[in-house]
């Protein structure tokens, strides 16, 4: 059985914001009117983050991350 889900918070654009810890950037970010444009994804399809439109910078990473893969976590400072 699992655990109930946790609600993250997170910066988007300098933005406060929360998601369930089961949500990816992306779906966080249209919940809070935030606009990051996407090519490939599909709601109701699994995402595969092949187009690399959705690409976001994370505070603290080295890389550009797909916002349609990437699952929030606490703290998470992400720019647009």
């Amino acid at each position: 059985m699992n655990g109930p889900v946790r609600v993250k918070t997170l910066k988007i654009d300098d933005r406060d914001v929360s998601g369930r810890e089961d949500e990816t950037i992306l779906q966080v970010a249209r919940q809070h009117g935030i606009y990051i444009p996407t090519l490939c994804f599909l709601e109701g399809l699994t995402p595969i983050g092949a187009c690399r439109l959705c690409l976001v910078e994370v505070k603290g990473v080295s890389r550009l991350l797909p916002a349609c893969v990437t699952r929030v976590e606490e703290g998470m400072e992400v720019y647009t």
